[in-house]
């Protein structure tokens, strides 16, 4: 998946309708300087709009988020070719985020539209199987255009492998499962709330136990402490995604991603299309800056390394910053043009 001097990184996009992408692209990075070169398309296919891969590094997993949502297998090749293995309904509406669980055997989606995750089997030849479970969420939140009802947004196992998290945007609420790794169903545990109407997106996991999740409704990062043996949640702080007060009120935050070294958080803020860099210790997290995308409509972000990748959605751009090691402040050093970017996923180390 990389030689000694590039990393290979794929780039999911929206397509028609809403978008003007055709698929997953294969860029190269360059490890010494980060920088990204785009190699082609590599695959055809409906809004590939979220990537995971699975931890053998051979297969690629994609949602293709329309409405009556799919997923899509893939098999990579020694050059970054990317080899259909199939699709697989998922029984609910669109799907926008997906994991393959650490034992590799599963793959978890979060359904937005439905506000369902749904769990496919995983074959040895990386092929998904009929859907195993469907585990539809329930309830709504305080804001009547985005809160009618349940938003499965975000889906992650912890880095223990024990709890499945599925953050719900519809209902604040971040809800913990138990995967029955013989039958492939997910198992009810504790559910951990934000505050009413600040409709969490996606999470982060620091190195000392606490998860971050990005709020998209009311511009906040929610702490929480992960109780390791039973998966709950304890919520620990709420803090603004955004060092500019007060937060515009149609700034709405997408990814949060965090250093290798657990000191900072970076949130992806579209609207005021910025990265919102937040300084962390323990519990206690503050935000130290807003540094602008390069952009517009920063869909996506993730950390590699000393590196920093942007996935500006609207002006069809994939960003590059250098982090400072001290600072933690990204320094833009260069883009690559990819039509309706929503995702950057760099290969495996």
């Amino acid at each position: 998946m990389s030689s000694s001097d590039t990393r290979l990184v794929y780039i999911g996009s929206f397509t028609s309708p809403g978008g003007t992408g055709t698929g997953i692209t294969l860029a190269k990075q360059a490890i010494s300087t980060g920088e990204l070169s785009v190699v082609d398309v590599v695959a055809e296919s409906a809004s590939p709009a979220f990537l995971a891969w699975h931890p053998s590094g051979q297969f690629l997993y994609a949602v293709n988020e329309v409405g009556e949502g799919a997923v899509s297998a893939y098999a990579v090749g020694d050059d970054g070719s990317l080899t259909f293995l199939g699709t697989q309904p998922t029984g609910a509406n669109g799907p926008c985020h997906l994991t393959v669980h650490p034992t590799g055997r599963f793959l978890l989606t979060a359904n937005y539209g439905s506000g369902a995750v749904t769990v496919h089997p995983i074959a040895a030849t990386g092929e998904l199987g009929d859907r195993t479970d469907l585990v539809q969420h329930k309830g709504s939140g305080p804001n009547p255009s985005r809160q009618e009802g349940p938003h499965a947004h975000h889906v992650r196992v912890d880095p223990s492998g024990t709890h499945v998290l599925a953050v719900d945007l519809g209902i604040d609420a971040v809800l913990t499962y138990v995967l029955d790794l013989d039958k492939g169903t997910l198992t009810n545990g504790s559910i951990a709330h934000t505050e009413p109407g600040a409709g969490p997106r996606h999470l982060a996991f620091a190195p000392d136990g606490h998860v971050h999740v990005a709020n998209e409704l009311d511009s906040t990062v929610t702490t929480f402490l992960l109780d390791p043996a039973s998966g709950a949640l304890a919520p620990t702080g709420v803090t603004s995604s955004l060092k500019q007060q007060p937060a515009p009120d149609d700034n709405y935050p997408s990814e949060i991603g965090i250093s290798e070294d657990g000191r900072f958080l970076y949130v992806a803020n579209r609207g005021l299309d910025v990265i919102g860099v937040l300084a962390v210790e323990g519990a206690v997290v503050r935000p130290v800056a807003d540094v602008p995308t390069g952009g517009a409509w920063p869909r996506h972000l993730a950390v590699s390394g000393s590196h920093l990748y942007v996935a500006n959605e609207r002006s069809h751009q994939v960003t590059h910053f250098s982090l400072s090691t001290e600072t933690g402040l990204p320094e833009l050093v260069g883009e690559i043009a990819v039509p309706s970017p929503g995702c950057i996923l760099p290969a495996l180390a």
